[in-house]
């Protein structure tokens, strides 16, 4: 929801990075959908500046998911996934 709020310019009631497979699956079909709002998520990281980390490695993420999809785990995606979220302390 994140991402489509920026693009379409509405508003979402919160705007959150992908916390784990699902989550970035759910982007990865989206820009699947609308690829050239892949070259415009870096206006989700300059609205919402903790998407920056996510928004630099999206090509590596991307990556991982797809390696997800094959091998059916995603623990590398996940692991990745929470070290790009910023600390909760």
């Amino acid at each position: 929801m994140t991402i489509y709020s920026v693009m379409m310019d509405v508003p979402v009631a919160r705007a959150d990075v992908p916390h784990d497979p699902d989550d970035f699956g759910r982007c990865y079909r989206l820009l699947q959908l609308f690829p050239e709002w892949k070259k415009r998520l870096f206006q989700v990281a300059e609205r919402y500046p903790v998407w920056a980390p996510m928004t630099k490695e999206w090509t590596a993420l991307e990556s991982l998911y797809e390696e997800a999809l094959r091998s059916n785990s995603g623990t590398v995606l996940y692991e990745r996934l929470q070290a790009l979220r910023p600390s909760t302390t």
